[in-house]
């Protein structure tokens, strides 16, 4: 609440208060003078009474008009009260009627938002641990199926069924690895180990790691480098896991046999110079309502078969990761020019 507001409400209960006191004097006075408490004329008799009355009058309507409009002031703050308690209870949908004194509307309105946005969270709070709860459950199911298969002597103790179960468990420790990665680039807790860092150097590096995979894919992964070298300040171990997920998405979701990475500079007027990193691939044209949504926790967008096998929490990171180091993520998506992910990080001057 303003302080505008405050001394409002401090004005209208001292006006009270003093037509109050007022009003109890003058009605004091007349009945004094009517029943000769006073030794006055008849004519200064009158003259106080119609006085009195005239006074009585404005002092009423005066008390009924502070009092309406204390009635405005506090009844929005009742309603306000009544809508925290049920959010308290856990009743998001409670909303404040914007109304009374300007102060009081512009608070409604920023107790909407917060509610609003309380519900937002909410929301979301189940919706990862829904999307948590699914993703634990089918390597766990598959670990409780095997073993127990193992010990009831269905299957038999190979190698076969040991490295399935290996890679189950190789599967969930991924997935805690990352979800704890997560949490902690989202409350800024994630540590970066920032060096001097070759990028070309770091994309040649990265899309070597994933050429035999490409090719057991058929797809060709290429990398196009400049002469020039770009220096960038950075973790490379961070910066080449954002550059990872954005090529295993690719090569998920190629549907084509050509996987190209680019780096390039941009030069924005009145701005130090960025890396570009492009990577780009033919793919199921994304929807351009999905576009929005394609970095955010859970997300899949895989056609392939082996689509089973993400996550749904790379992209999210890769967005996390570069944005820890200064930099932007984009992507576009469409029949001509394929989808193209597009990250930015700072170039860091030479002395």
């Amino acid at each position: 609440m303003t302080r505008g507001l405050l001394v409002r409400l401090g004005l209208y209960w001292s006006t009270l208060f003093a037509l109050a006191i007022g009003s109890c004097t003058l009605t004091f006075w007349i009945l004094a003078s009517a029943t000769g408490a006073f030794n006055i004329g008849a004519q200064e008799l009158f003259l106080i009474r119609a006085v009195g009355l005239v006074a009585l009058a404005l002092s009423a309507a005066g008390i009924f008009f502070i009092v309406g409009a204390l009635r405005r002031v506090t009844l929005p703050i009742s309603e306000m009260m009544t809508s925290a308690e049920r959010i308290a209870q856990g009743d998001y949908s409670a909303r404040a009627q914007e109304r009374g004194p300007r102060e009081l509307r512009s608070l409604a309105r920023s107790f909407n938002r917060m509610a609003e946005q309380l519900g937002e969270n909410e929301n979301a709070r189940r919706a990862l641990i829904a999307n948590i709860a699914n993703e634990l459950r089918t390597p766990l199911t598959m670990l409780q199926e095997n073993i127990e298969g193992l010990l009831d002597g269905n299957f038999a103790r190979d190698d076969a069924h040991l490295n399935l179960i290996l890679g189950e468990t190789i599967r969930l420790a991924n997935l805690v690895k990352e979800m704890r990665m997560l949490a902690l680039a989202e409350s800024g807790g994630l540590i970066l180990q920032r060096e001097p860092t070759d990028l070309n150097a770091l994309v040649r590096e990265t899309v070597e790691l994933y050429h035999r995979d490409a090719s057991k894919r058929n797809i060709s992964l290429h990398a196009i480098l400049p002469e020039e070298a770009y220096l960038i300040n950075a973790d490379p171990a961070r910066v080449q896991q954002a550059l990872g997920n954005l090529l295993e998405d690719a090569l998920r979701s190629n549907l084509k046999s050509d996987l190209r990475v680019e780096v390039t500079k941009l030069a924005p007027p009145h701005a130090p110079p960025l890396a570009q990193v492009e990577v780009a691939y033919r793919a199921a044209v994304i929807a351009p309502e999905l576009l929005a949504g394609y970095f955010d926790r859970f997300y899949q967008n895989n056609p392939a078969p082996d689509a089973s096998t993400d996550s749904g929490l790379g992209l999210a990171i890769s967005k996390l990761l570069i944005q820890a180091h200064g930099g932007a993520i984009t992507l576009t998506s469409d029949t001509r020019s394929g989808t193209l992910v597009k990250f930015t990080l700072p170039i860091q001057e030479r002395d």
